[in-house]
């Protein structure tokens, strides 16, 4: 049993693979804007020797980040899954960001490492707003308390204050980077899977926050 997680909310572009036994690939590009003429090629070869067949689900990042290669990403997705006929998980860049983090703090042993911890996950956005998520890992799982949302920095500054317990902050720049986090966004799907979620491929939007342009 395969998935497959793909990360487009980014000028880069990440792919991960794993049967979470034995096999696991990971890799990036630094695509820009080419990523429509690029992403079916590498992601076709991403994925040998194994097949679509040997899928059994599909995880896509649904934003915040880039508009049109959140789009991109999100239509590719739905379309493997619905030509495949198997789940699609549509999981938070934020969300990625904050099990990457308490990945690597476990790795050096930092708070997070199986430890009840509420992480706040902050991103710009445009116009002097940012996104902002709280998630609460409870040693073994991620889950959402407070789900995605966009707003003024000095208001979320403040929801973050007013919280009622203590916060473990992660601030990230938007573009390159995010998509090293292509494996938690993997794992985060795997995770939905045991859970006994198989969710339909029509249920997976993207996540913009915030119109690309004004109005």
């Amino acid at each position: 049993m395969f998935g497959l997680a793909l990360h487009t909310s980014t000028p880069e572009l990440g792919l991960a693979i794993s049967d979470f036994e034995t096999i696991q690939r990971h890799q990036t590009w630094d695509l820009g804007r080419d990523l429509s003429s690029q992403l079916h090629a590498l992601l076709q070869g991403f994925l040998a020797p194994q097949s679509w067949e040997d899928l059994r689900f599909i995880v896509i990042c649904i934003g915040p980040g880039g508009f049109t290669g959140t789009r991109i990403g999100v239509t590719t997705a739905r379309t493997l899954a619905q030509q495949l006929d198997i789940p699609l998980f549509g999981v938070s860049a934020l969300a990625a960001i904050a099990h990457h983090q308490l990945t690597v703090s476990s790795h050096n042993s930092e708070p997070g490492n199986g430890q009840a911890t509420d992480i706040a996950v902050t991103m710009p956005a445009k116009r002097g707003a940012v996104y902002g998520a709280i998630y609460h890992w409870n040693g073994t799982t991620l889950l959402a308390k407070l789900d995605d949302t966009v707003l003024p920095a000095s208001d979320w500054q403040a929801k973050q204050l007013q919280w009622p317990q203590s916060l473990l902050p992660v601030s990230v720049e938007p573009g390159i980077g995010l998509a090293d986090t292509t494996l938690s966004l993997l794992q985060l799907g795997y995770d939905h899977w045991q859970a006994g979620q198989h969710p339909n491929w029509r249920e997976i939007i993207p996540f913009y926050g915030q119109h690309p342009v004004k109005v």
